[in-house]
């Protein structure tokens, strides 16, 4: 009994000590606050963005936030984002957001411009602890201007009321975002449009909708889409305060749903165009949806970017352009006439300085039609309240009939440019492709090696490049003990930190060459590199690499390892034609003439003679948008890897940040480019084979929130066409990264930055014998006469009894001790719990016995993000190069 006691005492004496409790007032439980402030900074300059971080109170319990109150003014922070991470970004109490979480960041809350707390439904909570993926709380500012030595310290953030009560619904955020903005100056009407579908698992209740952009915007509209046509999710001015307005109506989102966005500016006051960027004299474009879902099987963050469906956008109901009507007392909160001190935020501002704005948001005194246009304003969605329905509880009004609207889904479903092989009106691939479906050969579709390569305790780091040379020897280049993350590079000079400068270059060994059967044959590179990044070998087994952190190409001798030239000026970052910024992969052509991706801030593909004299340049990233919604041909964001199929005198460029893959000739010369839905935000590496008609090899590196795996893919590089998908598992790759061929082309290695591992895939064809032909695959048979079989013509498999009975038999022989151990184990569990006969025991909430709950030891909510998140979880999982593209997820 004193035991008992004593660790009762030491349980509640260990409890966090939180602000004094009190009572929601929405509901009975009480209320812890908390606050998550900026520790008193001074942004150094203007347009900085400051992070800081605060652990979660209580990290092992599940607790679940049901108020955000804003703690800010925005005569000093321009907007603020809370984050939700597994790691912060950073281990300083604050540092410049080139980066906000280790890891898949999720948007919690979002402010600016004097607006005020928003009101969450009853029965709602953002859950955050234990095994949410939350451990840490992340403040993000964006200080518009800097604040002088002379002018008090700011600290601006917000107050959270938390509570240890398990909530009914997961509260959550749905961003939708327009990732490529071009607005001509002295226009009086310019739109940037989003579309897409919604991928999710579980139906979405929207509450609260926000609205974002800078100075040009004036007018932001979001519509939900179904069968049953568009319905208006908010419309909002997003020159007035930037709060979550109330919706004016239900609304239920459905899978496979439609979401459609608008914005719309006036340049009429620019005498250049303007794009998108985190700046105040660039442009955004987001419209924020916070909703309630099933708590169980839901997640707490989706994203909706890009235009992906421009059918929907055509369509859009007449008005979604047209302005709200003027409300000075609006435009006055914006501008912080209500606001009584003028200095930077700080504590004092937490309660009085918000009553204009709470009158307006409070659905007593909600004046109509002030903000989003609907003549409903007092409408307030609400969680329904009836009990005892579980799995098909319908928390608000709708109905059940309303079948998904037919068309393309996520950011890269609707077009492949030139081929013109995906549109809503044609066939689409499926997502995981069988044998019998995938278009390929019988015998090429790829299979994992298992214990492969042989590492013998060795270490490795982040992996970025891989290749191999003319005897099949696969070469790996890795990091050791250094990672790519916030600190290593400025985010305004694109410079290597001075201090991993002084600490020199890696000392291990970084490249590594193991032979076809995984065992290491040679280990090199130490004390040579900074940060590598592309590894290329040419036809005479020469070995090139890229290092970003130097800002140079290396050309070496294999077999002695001499460098024999170095291209870019050491520490140097530049634009002019003598110099990279972070380049990231080489292509070499025969005669000596090669290729170099320039990619993380130039954006650009650099053609060199033999001699190392620059031929011709191209790519940029102006974001101009073709027809399909995509950037137009030679436009880049992040050229990241290079394919050289010489033999098609074909360039073949991974566009990653576009996901897509862009193809050139020789010259530079666009040919086409292809990206089917698989590809997903991202597509990080490609590579070419020219066996079996010339096969293009490339691998995506899916975030968290995208609904779709991270995995391999075949194409046919005459055709565009995708002919399989492949991955390790069906959670798929962690974070791949790079990938190489073997020269008989029967294996392809895929290496990976997080975990840091190489997985090989081996296939089996023999080329010498003409095999079945699938889905438009164009292929050669020994006398070189050329099939092309149509999409819907299908040749069934041969059988053959005597290949199947081994599987078959050794499938029986491993599956039958594993139902054994399961039988074995139930029947001991059901003795141990008194649910056999004889010896019954069963409560009412405990009446049957079910199989998944006997193995399931963790019930009640469902872990979010667990596929998406498992690779983020580790310590080598160190993420790189969110500098480039961070500014677009906020």
């Amino acid at each position: 009994m004193k035991l008992i006691l004593l660790s009762l005492i030491l349980y509640f004496c260990s409890r966090p000590a939180w602000s004094r409790s009190h009572h929601h007032s929405l509901d009975t439980d009480p209320v812890k606050s908390f606050k998550v402030l900026m520790p008193g900074v001074r942004p150094p300059t203007d347009d900085y963005y400051m992070c800081t971080s605060v652990p979660v109170p209580a990290p092992e319990e599940d607790l679940y936030i049901v108020q955000f109150n804003p703690l800010a003014k925005a005569k000093t922070a321009h907007h603020m984002l809370l984050y939700g991470c597994e790691e912060p970004g950073s281990e300083k109490e604050t540092w410049e957001c080139g980066v906000t979480c280790r890891g898949a960041p999720k948007i919690m809350y979002a402010w600016a411009k004097n607006a005020a707390a928003t009101h969450i439904p009853k029965d709602v909570g953002f859950r955050i602890g234990k095994d949410s993926g939350i451990k840490y709380l992340v403040l993000q500012i964006h200080y518009a201007k800097r604040i002088p030595e002379s002018a008090e310290k700011d600290y601006s953030g917000l107050s959270l009321d938390i509570t240890e009560h398990q909530r009914k619904y997961l509260g959550g955020i749905l961003l939708m975002l327009a990732t490529h903005i071009q607005i001509p100056p002295h226009q009086t009407k310019v739109h940037a449009d989003i579309s897409c579908r919604y991928t999710g698992e579980t139906d979405l209740y929207p509450f609260a909708y926000r609205t974002h952009a800078h100075e040009l915007a004036f007018v932001i509209t979001g519509y939900h889409h179904d069968d049953s046509g568009y319905h208006l999710l908010g419309k909002g001015n997003p020159q007035w305060p930037q709060a979550f307005y109330p919706m004016n109506e239900t609304h239920r989102i459905k899978p496979k749903d439609n979401l459609v966005g608008r914005c719309t500016y006036n340049s009429e006051s620019r005498d250049k165009t303007t794009f998108v960027g985190p700046t105040h004299t660039d442009e955004m474009c987001n419209f924020y949806m916070m909703y309630y879902t099933d708590a169980r099987y839901g997640k707490a963050f989706h994203r909706c970017f890009g235009n992906n469906e421009p059918s929907l956008v055509k369509s859009l109901p007449p008005g979604s352009d047209t302005p709200l009507p003027p409300n000075p007392l609006l435009d006055a909160i914006a501008h912080g006439h209500h606001h009584g001190s003028s200095m930077a935020g700080g504590h004092d501002q937490e309660e009085q300085n918000w009553t204009p704005m709470k009158k307006i948001l409070d659905k007593e005194e909600h004046p109509q039609n002030v903000y989003g246009g609907s003549e409903d304003v007092n409408a307030e969605p609400e969680p329904d309240k009836t009990a005892g329905e579980e799995e098909k509880e319908s928390p608000v009004g709708g109905s059940e009939e309303n079948p998904a609207t037919p068309g393309c889904s996520t950011k890269h479903g609707c077009k492949v440019t030139q081929f013109g092989l995906k549109s809503p009106n044609n066939p689409k691939p499926k997502t995981d492709l069988n044998k019998e479906s995938s278009g390929l050969p019988d015998g090429l579709s790829l299979h994992v090696v298992k214990n492969w390569p042989k590492l013998n305790n060795l270490q490795l780091g982040q992996i970025a490049g891989i290749a191999t040379d003319s005897k099949g020897n696969v070469h790996i280049f890795h990091r050791g003990s250094r990672t790519w993350d916030s600190e290593s590079f400025s985010t305004v000079t694109n410079e290597f930190n001075p201090d991993l400068i002084r600490e020199g270059p890696i000392q291990a060994p970084t490249l590594l060459t193991f032979d076809q059967d995984g065992k290491i044959i040679k280990q090199w590179g130490e004390k040579m590199f900074y940060m590598p990044h592309g590894l290329t070998i040419d036809h005479d087994d020469n070995i090139w690499v890229t290092d970003v952190a130097m800002h140079q190409v290396f050309k070496f001798n294999a077999s002695s390892g001499k460098k024999l030239k170095v291209f870019g000026e050491q520490f140097k970052p530049g634009q002019d034609l003598a110099h990279f910024c972070k380049p990231t992969d080489v292509a070499v052509l025969r005669s000596g003439e090669f290729y170099v991706a320039d990619g993380y801030c130039n954006h650009r593909i650099m053609k060199f003679s033999k001699d190392w004299k620059v031929v011709k340049v191209w790519g940029n990233v102006s974001k101009r948008k073709g027809t399909d919604g995509y950037p137009l041909p030679t436009d880049f964001y992040v050229p990241h890897g290079l394919a050289l199929a010489e033999d098609k005198k074909i360039l073949c460029v991974a566009d990653r940040e576009n996901g897509r893959i862009q193809c050139f000739d020789l010259d530079g010369n666009f040919k086409y480019q292809t990206h089917p839905r698989e590809f997903g935000n991202t597509l990080y590496a490609v590579t070419y084979s020219p066996h079996n008609g010339g096969l293009l090899y490339a691998v995506n590196n899916a975030d968290p929130g995208d609904n779709i795996v991270s995995q391999g893919f075949t194409l046919s590089i005459d055709t565009g066409l995708l002919l399989d998908t492949w991955k390790p598992s069906s959670q798929g790759f962690g974070r791949p990264h790079d990938l190489a061929v073997s020269p008989d082309g029967k294996s392809v290695y895929v290496v990976e930055i997080g975990p840091n591992k190489v997985t090989k895939f081996t296939s089996s064809f023999n080329e010498g014998i003409h095999q079945t032909v699938k889905k438009g695959m164009i292929i050669h048979k020994p006398d070189d006469a050329v099939d092309v079989i149509q999409k819907d013509e299908h040749t069934a498999p041969e059988t053959h009894l005597s290949d199947s009975a081994t599987p078959i038999v050794v499938g029986v022989m491993l599956i039958v001790p594993v139902v054994v151990v399961i039988i074995v184990s139930v029947v001991l569990k059901l003795k141990r719990s008194g649910k056999c006969l004889g010896n019954r025991r069963l409560s009412y909430n405990d009446s049957r016995f079910n199989l998944g709950n006997f193995f399931n030891k963790h019930k009640g909510f469902k872990q979010l993000y667990t596929d998406e998140m498992e690779h983020l979880n580790s310590e080598d999982s160190d993420i790189e190069e969110f500098d480039v593209v961070e500014t677009r997820k906020t």
